[in-house]
């Protein structure tokens, strides 16, 4: 697990440790990230799709796309098991 957190990148610190309350939307990951990590809100963004992705892949999150009532596709991110031991 140590191993684990120390491969880890800030941005990806701080998505984690914001999904730790509860599931939350590419939109409201990106403003966190821009406010704890030092990348600009641009920035974070055009990466979050990419940045989840990479978590997801470590199997640290679940993420996947929900359609709003404007018939927009949001994607949003929650912890997995994996995810809650790293960071609990």
């Amino acid at each position: 697990m140590i191993e684990t957190i120390d491969s880890l990148r800030q941005h990806q610190l701080v998505i984690l440790r914001r999904l730790r309350e509860h599931p939350l939307t590419e939109f409201e990951l990106a403003r966190e990230v821009a406010d704890h990590s030092g990348h600009t809100p641009e920035t974070t963004e055009e990466k979050m799709a990419d940045w989840l992705e990479e978590l997801r892949l470590e199997g640290l999150i679940w993420s996947g796309s929900l359609t709003n009532a404007n018939n927009q596709q949001i994607m949003a991110a929650a912890l997995t098991k994996r995810g809650v031991d790293l960071i609990a």
